[in-house]
């Protein structure tokens, strides 16, 4: 259930038309998980296992397998009928649930416990059922066969109780997140902010709302900061910068919650896979969109995790295939690693950039504070002249203009000649003898 919510998601995340297709009368995808008790009381996931759907109102049988993380589909399973569903696997006693009916319950987890081996057919589980074995019906049998059929039951109950509240959920999030998309495309950032934090809400696993909430924060950001540079509102940068860092927040659990359902739900590769792998570019925008919050953090004087901001860079830069993007993304690697006090890097990264791109601002305004900064002052000239090129080709409304320009008279004035020290002394008066 959690698979189709994700899918409907990216599907509305992406604004793609959602298009009505008009399910088969006659087959039902069937999903579930097998895991097995470990000694310590944890579950691991089984693979290989085989999961039989014995149809009973008939006589039909269906199969299918479980992959690494123990998850199993079977896409053809008759839509009308009553199924008893088992799950075998080796080193593991059987499973099974009795009476299903998959039109309503079609995800169904089994968690098995340690055993022969062995398979079940649906002879030896009626006669489990009817508390008949090969040696005849007794007490424990039935005892044995009740408890069975109860903790069925039960777990058919939390099963329904699941699909129904991801149901709920998946009925609702597409709307809340059309709503959120609505306002951030109106610029009404408040707004959108507070729909992406309904989503959260309801389910805090969903990477896509956290990503949408970033955008939602930098934009507010910017807004707020732009207009406080303007007014030269120290308080209003400030607030600003709040909404930066809460970006760059919400972008990380972004990440982490994409590679979390990755893994659970085998949507894409593991994280650091090589490019062009399942899943490898739609990572790659979530990694894109975790640069660009902490890119504007570090433009801003945001206060933010610089060790985290430098890998968030080389993530980016390393799963990323566009050339153009990925020199961008360099020259905010420098920011990362100037703000982390790693200044020689920083400039060999500006220069990198440089070096195929003269005309990147970034990268000019970058080189020139780290140069500028040489504790030796031996780099102070070259730094200054970083600074005026910037100055001199940067758009008025680029508030590190106004920047530039300052540090450049003050780097001017600290590289005047210092002028000869014109003390004399006066001889002493000579006594007379």
């Amino acid at each position: 259930m959690r698979s189709k919510i994700l899918f409907n998601l990216f599907a509305v995340a992406l604004l793609v038309a959602l298009s009505a297709v008009a399910a088969s009368a006659q087959v039902i995808t069937a999903s579930g998980r097998v895991t097995i008790k470990q000694a310590d009381g944890t579950t691991v996931p089984v693979k290989d296992a085989i999961v039989k759907f014995y149809r009973t109102d008939i006589k039909a049988e269906y199969a299918a397998k479980t992959d690494k993380n123990g998850q199993y589909v079977n896409v053809g399973i008759p839509l009308i009928g009553t199924y008893t569903i088992t799950a075998s696997a080796p080193g593991a006693r059987p499973d099974y649930y009795p009476n299903i009916k998959i039109s309503q319950h079609p995800e169904n987890n089994f968690t098995l416990e340690p055993g022969d081996g062995n398979a079940l057919t649906l002879d030896q589980i009626k006669a489990a059922n009817n508390g008949a074995v090969a040696g005849g019906s007794t007490a424990a049998n039935t005892a044995e066969a009740k408890k069975k059929a109860d903790a069925a039951a039960a777990e058919r109950a939390r099963v329904a109780a699941e699909n129904q509240k991801a149901k709920d959920i998946n009925d609702k999030l597409p709307a809340i997140l059309k709503a959120g998309t609505d306002a951030y495309q109106a610029k009404n950032y408040d707004e959108a902010i507070r729909q992406y934090d309904q989503g959260i809400q309801l389910d805090p696993e969903q990477n896509v709302f956290y990503a949408f909430k970033a955008a939602a924060l930098r934009g507010r950001g910017v807004s707020k900061y732009n207009a406080a540079v303007r007014a030269k509102d120290q308080a209003g940068k400030d607030t600003a910068r709040e909404d930066f860092k809460a970006a760059v927040e919400n972008s990380e659990k972004a990440v982490a919650a994409y590679r979390a359902n990755a893994s659970k739900k085998s949507m894409g590769p593991a994280p650091g896979a090589a490019p062009g792998q399942q899943g490898a570019s739609e990572e790659v925008g979530y990694l894109a969109d975790r640069i660009e919050s902490y890119r504007i953090a570090l433009q801003t004087s945001t206060p933010v995790d610089n060790e985290a901001a430098v890998k968030a860079f080389q993530e980016y830069i390393a799963a990323e295939t566009d050339s153009t993007k990925k020199m961008k993304a360099q020259a905010s690697l420098g920011d990362a690693l100037f703000a982390g006090g790693h200044t020689d890097e920083a400039i060999d990264a500006y220069k990198k950039v440089l070096a195929t791109n003269p005309d990147n601002l970034d990268a000019i305004y970058g080189l020139g504070i780290a140069l500028a900064s040489d504790p030796t002052g031996a780099k102070t000239a070259e730094g200054r002249d970083m600074l005026q090129q910037f100055a001199n080709k940067a758009q008025d409304t680029d508030p590190r203009k106004q920047i530039a320009k300052e540090a450049v008279a003050g780097l001017d004035e600290a590289l005047k000649p210092k002028p000869a020290d014109k003390t004399t002394t006066t001889p002493a008066k000579r006594r007379k003898p």
